[in-house]
């Protein structure tokens, strides 16, 4: 991916930067996509545990 500048295309920091960070993006999502099938009930037992929050608000007089 190149940008055009005044007519003239060129490789910037910014244009290396942006790339970097489509392709970082690209692998987490794919990541995530791969827990999702080789665990789908991973999200259902993270969403059921008791938040740290909570244990610390169950105060007992």
């Amino acid at each position: 991916m190149s940008m055009s500048v005044g007519g003239s295309r060129g490789e910037g920091v910014i244009t290396q930067s942006v790339q970097s960070g489509v392709q970082r993006a690209e692998q987490v999502v794919q990541e995530m996509i791969n827990d999702v099938k080789n665990d789908p009930a991973k999200t259902l037992r993270e969403l059921q545990q008791p938040s740290g929050l909570s244990t610390f608000l169950d105060i007992r007089i």
